[in-house]
């Protein structure tokens, strides 16, 4: 069969194929300019830095701007760099019948490349020199032992031996693509006509999940109903806006778009809410987003090149059973734009590893504790997946860049823990620090933010620590449990383990940065991991702050953590009316924990118990009450506060608001009788901290003295 007619039969079947074009790179071009682009028809894309025929190059960076459009082939020159994530937004572009064609260089040299993109994975003082090259090394073992692609070199042309058949589907009547796609729209309507029983829609990317939401809404829209929609990002959702705004505008009253933080603040009356990529959301707020409407659907892609969902239905879905709420789940499997099975779609999700699933461990025998070689990683693709599908479980955006990075970027080390040679957790580390002298100062100043080394310069650019610049870090950029090995231990014993290889290899602190959320926290604080940064901004997603934690491991570090610790809990307390104006006062306990607090003296004391037993006013007790709240924070977990009281004190309180209907209990005065019971729980219970210390104190110098 000739090269002409494999293409044909592709036009016909609606699968695509993977050309690998492999050689010397003008050899390439020349044997595709003249046996391939000759044959090839309708809209093309060249990722280049050169012109090849009549195509114009784009770079990697601007692959984002063609997703929703449709590709009849494409043109990836890794001679300019593989940027994996523009790689995968790519693939899922082409139509059936489309072609991806890979041009490499031979493959046994292919490793070895000066990549181009090894510039975005070297930080401060590494050299893209110094990669080993394993990301495309482990490529080229994946397009090697793959039987469904074209090879082309200058000279050759070898096509598959065998192509698999094309599944046959009868199409539903339009809008709809597929009889899944119908399915899921008749789903979601009927949804919406039962009372608190949502619908869990899944499917991989290309099955026309969004658009189904997008149809659906329409219908919906047009039966007169109320619809919200939520995701993470607007512009992933292009295929839903595109079905509604058929029948209403953007501007309808009855149809909105808002982030996921923006709905739990307003709480916009709606009778139906739609949430698209809802792996993207952090399980407690679609918890909360369930509570407060009564028609929900929640629709997420399982693996995509944006992410993996997989961790979404591990962790919602058993969060739903706990709950014992009644739920529908449905999965898409049916493409839209090709035709089942596609070798393309296999081979792209084997090259990215999009479809990486950890296997459920066996959880018998004793954790083996490694720092994982990653040279015998990229050759081992069944335990690659494994350690990246631990990965992506735990947290959606884990992206094909991510792959590049755990195999490829000098500063990184890899930690796992394996129970009968099966990884249950693994973790990457980032080595940070010392910063060069001639950055010190420039980075202080805030004029120099050089990649990478993200815990020290957060403390000397917008602490002011100039100290930490010198100090050697290592800093978890992702740890992950399996689902089904979790609340066992296991993540504190792998911190524990990777805390011993950084003391032996003279680190001076481990740290990390998350969005702040209490249960988070409550693991890091577990394993010593204290916060010494509350960032301002909230995350658009998960709703929450970014979170600094250190754990000092030297003395240098351990002497100025006390320091830094003070500092951190000053500055919460003076951002709370103003730069941190919104954060919620549940968050405050954890956040506050093990600080510790300035003593109240016996004036601030006796105005309090005027306060609380007496008749004096809030306004003229507002100085003694505002060092009550503060000294007594990081005990509010030890009271038990409802979580109305804490907001009621922070409110009142630290930030000085009115009395607000949005406060409990509703009303003036009902809410100053709740303060000044308050102020009597919390000075009592300092009250017996203090007398608590002293007994221990007494001891302590009684054991003392018998030994003497």
């Amino acid at each position: 069969m000739s090269l002409a007619s494999f293409l044909r039969r592709l036009q016909h079947s609606r699968q695509r194929v993977l050309i690998w074009a492999q050689g010397p790179r003008q050899l390439v071009r020349d044997r595709l300019e003249r046996d391939l682009l000759p044959l090839l028809q309708g809209e093309g894309l060249l990722v280049s830095d050169q012109p090849l025929s009549s195509l114009h190059p784009i770079e990697s960076r601007q692959a984002q701007g063609f997703l929703g459009q449709t590709l009849d082939y494409l043109l990836f020159d890794t001679f300019a760099g593989f940027n994996p994530n523009a790689f995968g937004q790519l693939c899922g572009t082409l139509r059936g019948g489309g072609v991806l064609v890979l041009m490499t260089p031979e493959p046994n040299e292919w490793g070895e490349f000066a990549d181009p993109e090894y510039r975005s994975l070297c930080v401060e003082p590494y050299q893209p020199e110094q990669i080993r090259g394993h990301f495309l090394k482990y490529l080229v073992g994946c397009l090697q032992a793959s039987a469904h692609l074209i090879q082309l070199t200058p000279e050759t042309l070898v096509l598959p031996e065998h192509w698999p058949e094309p599944e046959i589907e009868a199409l539903p009547e339009r809008p709809c693509l597929t009889g899944d796609q119908a399915g899921a729209v008749q789903a979601i309507l009927k949804t919406c006509q039962r009372r608190r029983h949502p619908l869990v829609l899944t499917a991989d990317r290309g099955r026309g999940k969004s658009a189904a939401l997008g149809i659906a809404a329409a219908e919906l829209l047009q039966q007169g109903r109320s619809v919200l929609v939520t995701a993470p990002d607007k512009a992933a959702i292009a295929s839903l806006m595109a079905q509604v705004e058929l029948v209403a505008p953007e501007s309808s009253p009855v149809f909105r778009f808002m982030r996921p933080d923006e709905v739990l603040r307003q709480v916009p009356e709606a009778e139906v809410l739609l949430i698209d990529e809802a792996a993207a959301i952090p399980v407690p707020v679609l918890t909360e987003l369930l509570k407060r409407y009564m028609h929900v659907v929640f629709a997420t892609t399982l693996h995509g090149y944006e992410g993996n969902g997989q961790g979404f239905t591990l962790r919602f879905l058993k969060r739903l059973r706990e709950t014992g709420q009644g739920f529908t789940e449905l999965h898409l499997n049916a493409p839209v734009r090709w035709q089942a099975p596609d070798p393309l779609e296999a081979l792209c999700n084997r090259l990215l590893l999009l479809d990486a699933d950890a296997p459920t461990p066996n959880l018998s025998g004793t954790p083996v504790f490694e720092q994982v070689d990653r040279a015998e990683l990229a050759a081992d693709s069944e335990r690659l997946s494994a350690i990246f599908g631990l990965l992506v479980l735990a947290h959606y955006r884990t992206t094909p860049g991510d792959l590049r990075i755990l195999l490829d970027s000098p500063n990184i080390d890899v930690f796992a823990l394996s129970l009968e040679g099966q990884p249950v957790a693994c973790a990457l580390v980032a080595r940070e620090g010392p910063l060069a002298p001639e950055l010190i100062e420039a980075i202080w100043e805030g004029r120099r933010r050089p990649r990478g080394h993200l815990l020290p310069q957060t403390l000397v650019a917008q602490e002011g620590w100039r100290e930490a610049a010198q100090w050697q870090g290592w800093r978890v950029v992702r740890i992950a449990v399996h689902p089904s090995a979790q609340q066992k231990g296991l993540g504190q014993s792998l911190l524990q383990a990777i805390e011993r290889s950084a003391k032996g290899e003279g680190a001076d602190y481990m740290g990390a940065s998350f969005a702040s959320e209490p249960g988070l926290l409550s693991f890091w604080q577990q394993s010593d991991y204290w916060p010494v940064r509350l960032g301002e901004q909230r995350d658009p997603v998960a709703g929450s702050h970014a979170l600094l934690v250190v754990k000092p491991l030297s003395d240098d570090v351990s002497a100025w953590f006390t320091e830094a610790r003070e500092w951190y809990r000053q500055s919460l307390l003076l951002r709370l009316p103003g730069q941190l104006a919104d954060l919620e006062a549940v968050y405050l306990p954890a956040l506050m924990r093990g600080l510790g607090s300035e003593p109240l003296d016996a004036s601030t004391r006796e105005r309090l118990l005027g306060f609380a037993r007496a008749n004096r006013t809030l306004e003229s007790s507002l100085v003694p009450l505002t060092r009550l709240v503060h000294a007594s924070l990081p005990l509010w977990h030890q009271l038990e506060l409802s979580a109305a009281d804490q907001e009621l004190l922070c409110q009142r309180i630290l930030r000085q608001q009115a009395p607000s209907a949005q406060l409990q209990p509703v009303g003036k005065k009902p809410q100053l009788e709740r303060l000044r019971q308050l102020c009597e729980v919390l000075l009592n219970r300092l009250l017996k901290n203090v007398i608590e210390a002293a007994e221990a104190r007494q001891k302590q110098a009684k054991k003392r003295s018998l030994v003497d």
